[in-house]
């Protein structure tokens, strides 16, 4: 894939996306490291500054990885990230993940809508066949956010992944082109 350019602007009724850029790293690694994201993400351990300068660099800026900042559209406050990474040419298809960093953001449909303009991006402007999305069955609010975007369950994976000290269940979400 292409690297996004840089004035992208996905818009919805109350976010946009934008394309994340360097000037977002201490924000992104603030909320990457905090409690309430960390502990719905499989990749546990804390990240680095350095380590997230690396993935722009090697992923982002490389066109391996297509992320954004979801945004505010009154404000332009960040209130989290989209993004698609472990994208498959040959398939045309990749992997959906999705986290939001200001509590002002919970519940109010925001994830739901960030997810919703990154499977339209992924579709209409990518070209892509197929987006794919793993849960852990805990995260409810994931489960019904990727439900409401339009994401089915394609597999339910019983203690598949061993995380703080005990195994845990991963959901498999999908959703295809022809499904919009």
């Amino acid at each position: 894939m292409e690297p996004t350019k840089k004035d992208v602007r996905v818009v919805g009724e109350k976010i946009y996306l934008r394309p994340i850029t360097m000037e977002d790293t201490d924000l992104v690694v603030k909320w990457r490291n905090d409690e309430k994201v960390v502990r719905n993400f499989i990749y546990r351990k804390p990240i680095s500054r350095e380590e997230h300068i690396g993935w722009m660099e090697q992923k982002v800026a490389t066109g391996r990885v297509i992320q954004f900042i979801v945004c505010d559209k009154q404000t332009d406050k960040p209130l989290g990230v989209v993004y698609i990474q472990n994208i498959e040419e040959e398939h045309s298809k990749a992997e959906e993940g999705i986290f939001l960093g200001e509590e002002e953001a919970f519940g109010r449909g925001i994830g739901t809508e960030a997810a919703k303009l990154m499977i339209r991006y992924a579709f209409e402007t990518l070209g892509l066949h197929k987006l794919s999305a793993r849960v852990l069955a805990y995260n409810t609010a994931s489960c019904k956010m990727h439900e409401s975007a339009g994401y089915r369950q394609e597999a339910y994976f019983r203690k598949e992944l061993f995380l703080d000290g005990k195994y845990e269940d991963l959901i498999f979400y999908g959703i295809l082109h022809d499904e919009v």
